[in-house]
């Protein structure tokens, strides 16, 4: 008898990484850091996706806290077009 997998499973093991840091970078966003980061050293000792989630931590916190400095530039349709063209936006 086979198992069918749930439709939201992991298809790699970059898919499981890369989802592990959306849902951080959004808690950072809900939470803040300091929950983030004692969530993350509580249950890094046995869960090796936390692990490496906190050796990426400063680095993003970081990243996240330069980025909200910045201005808000707006632009227009055409503009926004040209960026993603050029690759300047993912």
């Amino acid at each position: 008898m086979r198992r069918s997998k749930p439709k939201d499973s992991p298809k790699s093991v970059e898919d499981v990484w890369q989802r592990a840091f959306n849902i951080m970078c959004s808690a950072l966003d809900k939470y803040g850091p300091n929950e983030v980061l004692r969530t993350l050293i509580v249950n890094s000792r046995n869960d090796i996706v936390c692990r490496h989630l906190l050796l990426r931590f400063p680095t993003t916190v970081a990243l996240g806290n330069f980025l909200s400095r910045l201005p808000v530039i707006k632009v227009n349709k055409r503009t926004l077009k040209r960026l993603e063209k050029r690759g300047c936006l993912i």
